[in-house]
């Protein structure tokens, strides 16, 4: 198992971890928020080698925080819309 050090995005603190597999790795995330909940994201995929399973964690960690954030503030989100179409 390939674990790097966390990455810190948005006060969140992402652990990805590679599992090393028959054929490759699996990607796994924990996210852990500011308020200190832990979510795990279960097996996100298979790669042929652990920096590429843990490079797709992180950007996976990063995107569902995105969301969430901007599902939280719909306004903020609507406001961007409309200062991009400008």
């Amino acid at each position: 198992m390939t674990q790097p050090d966390d990455v810190i995005y948005k006060g969140h603190v992402l652990s990805a971890i590679a599992i090393s597999e028959r054929d490759g790795y699996a990607a796994m995330l924990v996210v852990r928020d500011p308020c200190g909940t832990r979510r795990s994201s279960g097996m996100l995929g298979e790669f042929t080698s652990a920096s590429g399973a843990v490079r797709y964690a992180v950007a996976y960690g990063m995107a569902e925080i995105d969301h969430r954030q901007s599902a939280q503030h719909p306004r903020w989100s609507a406001a961007a819309s409309m200062s991009q179409q400008r």
